[in-house]
């Protein structure tokens, strides 16, 4: 891991850990392992790297989506698909998720930097459900809506499960989720 990896992956292991307002820059570089110099070689400020480790999230978050995602399939299949990796990675990795959720609810991170780093989620998110409403497989409800809808439904259950496994048991399988999603959203 290069050096700016390490101080982004430190920042975020911080502000997991104590909250964005309790993680000055000389803690970051003590947990990086490098000066507070070092640290404004690659970020001019705390603001850079607060935006920049957001967007980091996101792009992780989206390559995971977006894997052996088929474009061309039927709208169903492309809900599982999408939305399969997206539990998938919700579970796998509970930090960034819980940083996801706690920096896009944070005055600190600018508006532009959040439709930024979601653009291509959304546009994969609502072409999905463009395609099903024109489709008439999908309700006739705005993206917005029906995407909270699903995401919340799977981001809620992905930290229920993370905090207590027995919760769900062992025989509830992730198709079974995306269906009551799918059926949530249908026509």
């Amino acid at each position: 891991m290069d050096k700016r990896q390490c101080i982004l992956e430190a920042t975020a292991e911080l502000i997991a850990e104590h909250g964005l307002q309790a993680c000055p820059m000389s803690a970051v570089a003590r947990q990086a392992g490098c000066g507070a110099g070092t640290i404004y070689r690659y970020f001019e400020t705390k603001d850079d790297l607060v935006q920049e480790l957001y967007l980091e999230l996101v792009r992780r978050l989206t390559s995971h989506c977006l894997e052996a995602y088929d474009a061309a399939a039927c709208v169903k299949l492309r809900f599982f698909q999408f939305w399969g990796n997206f539990y998938r990675y919700m579970r796998a990795n509970p930090r960034d998720c819980a940083l996801l959720e706690q920096m896009s609810a944070c005055p600190a991170i600018h508006e532009g930097t959040m439709e930024q780093a979601s653009a291509e989620l959304h546009d994969v998110v609502y072409g999905i459900i463009t395609d099903g409403q024109q489709q008439h497989v999908v309700k006739m409800l705005p993206e917005k809506v029906l995407s909270t809808f699903v995401y919340g439904a799977l981001s809620t259950l992905s930290k229920k499960y993370n905090a207590e496994p027995a919760l769900l048991g062992e025989e509830l399988e992730l198709d079974q989720l995306l269906t009551l999603c799918w059926d949530g959203i249908k026509a």
